[in-house]
């Protein structure tokens, strides 16, 4: 590590240091990430859209949570297989271009969705291997998603383009569920896909016109040895297992009922229908949206490891929330709590991953942590949708909340959240790449935006 973000250490529990303090909206000075952020936030409210609409047919067509946590287990399980490839491949081709590819092929299975669903041939096995072929595809965007920050702009607005990347899905998740709110309720599930396969196109054409100069380092072997290479990186970096840990968790035990089984808690706790869906999801969205407000003020100035223990408390308290009555108000409040704490969590451990990471390694590590987020829901979608079958989802969903709280005790114990605010020197030898310099290549380009008498500026802002 290097510059401002050396400033504060494990030692000083209610600061991160100035350069993790930048505004996140000092990035879009930079056009060529500006434009990435507006593409990607308009294909975060496509995919919100698009998959809350889904598990909402699936839930009308079977009434079976099974069938629910079925289809996000599908449509999320590529992810295993897909994203630690896309993440070798994003330290060795075009990220850009890997991007657009995957989005280019959600296109196509969200033009297919709409064409069965007009001609009423969407059946659930349908619905099934749609999610598998789009889920595939969508496990390629992901870890160039997470790592495009880095080359779009230079190194001081590193910590607010991270934060940027979060806000953009948080946008997505806030917009996607209200569109979702009115389509649901008033016009079924059809006009939801036609909208969300618009909005798909359109951002994807924005982020056509992304263009970056950064090229890879042309490394050597081949992809297997890559990616145990790029496993060994982090197998040597104890902050950065503890944090894949922690989004394991979070996702098998709180996020898979603000997604997966979101129709499920709306149906079998609330007695709603998709109007329930539309406004727990959006509830999610708003208070996501207030976290990010927190995260770009204060919140960005506390310790990563009081983010994230506060973030899971409250994730945890969230359910519980939830499963405390039948009052879809109640829920609304709950989901508000829910949608808080994962974008703080979510934000926390990336940027306490991008901070540290070699450039080299970025695509490969980043997509080591989305399996880890893709891996959790999917799985507990799949085992709480048939638990919930059997005895009750409200009980499942206070168990998980309990649980969550039970990990934050266990965690604490053991001090692994203080490594989220360990720097680089602090960790110790890499495995095989150097650690004491800067996180590698930057943008520094004429399209990046790139302002040299303002160097510095962001870190203390």
């Amino acid at each position: 590590m290097s510059g401002s973000a050396r400033s504060a250490g494990p030692g000083d529990p209610d600061r991160a240091g100035p350069a993790t303090g930048a505004s996140p909206f000092s990035s879009l000075r930079h056009p060529a990430f500006a434009r990435f952020a507006a593409g990607q936030a308009l294909c975060g409210t496509a995919q919100f859209l698009g998959g809350l609409a889904t598990p909402f047919l699936v839930n009308q067509l079977t009434d079976s949570n099974t069938w629910v946590g079925a289809s996000s287990f599908v449509a999320l399980i590529p992810a295993v297989v897909g994203t630690p490839l896309s993440g070798t491949l994003a330290d060795r081709m075009d990220r850009r271009m890997l991007l657009l590819v995957g989005l280019s092929l959600q296109v196509l299975v969200m033009s297919v969705v709409v064409g069965l669903y007009a001609t009423g041939g969407l059946t659930p096995w349908r619905i099934l291997l749609l999610n598998f072929v789009g889920g595939s595809a969508a496990s390629f965007q992901w870890a160039p998603i997470q790592s495009m920050a880095a080359v779009l702009v230079p190194r001081e607005s590193l910590v607010a383009a991270v934060r940027m990347v979060s806000i953009t899905f948080t946008v997505g998740r806030s917009v996607g569920p209200a569109i979702a709110a009115v389509t649901l309720a008033f016009h079924g599930p059809g006009l939801a896909f036609v909208v969300s396969l618009g909005l798909y196109v359109v951002g994807l054409g924005i982020l056509a016109t992304v263009r970056t100069t950064w090229a890879p380092s042309g490394a050597d072997g081949s992809l297997g040895d890559q990616f145990r290479e790029g496993l060994a990186y982090v197998r040597a970096r104890p902050e950065m297992r503890v944090a894949f840990r922690l989004a394991f968790s979070v996702a098998g035990l709180g996020a898979v009922f603000a997604f997966a089984l979101a129709a499920g808690v709306a149906d079998d706790l609330f007695g709603r229908g998709g109007g329930g869906l539309g406004v727990l999801s959006t509830s999610l969205g708003v208070g996501a949206l207030l976290a990010s407000a927190f995260i770009s003020g204060r919140g960005g100035r506390m310790s990563r490891a009081v983010l994230e223990r506060r973030s899971i408390l409250l994730y945890g308290a969230g359910l519980l929330v939830v499963a405390s009555s039948s009052w879809l108000g109640v829920g609304m409040f709950g989901y508000l709590l829910m949608g808080g704490a994962h974008m703080l969590h979510g934000t926390t451990l990336s940027t306490s991953l991008q901070l540290r990471v070699d450039e080299e390694f970025r695509g490969r590590v980043m997509s080591v942590f989305l399996v880890a987020i893709l891996s959790g829901i999917p799985i507990g979608g799949l085992a709480f949708g048939v638990i919930g079958d059997l005895v009750g989802l409200r009980w499942v969903v206070l168990g998980a909340g309990l649980a969550l709280w039970l990990d934050v005790a266990v965690t604490g114990r053991r001090g692994a959240f203080a490594l989220l605010d360990r720097e680089v020197d602090e960790v110790g030898g890499s495995a095989g790449a150097p650690t004491d310099g800067p996180a590698g290549p930057f943008a520094d380009s004429p399209d990046s935006g790139d302002d040299r008498s303002t160097e510095g500026r962001e870190d203390h802002g």
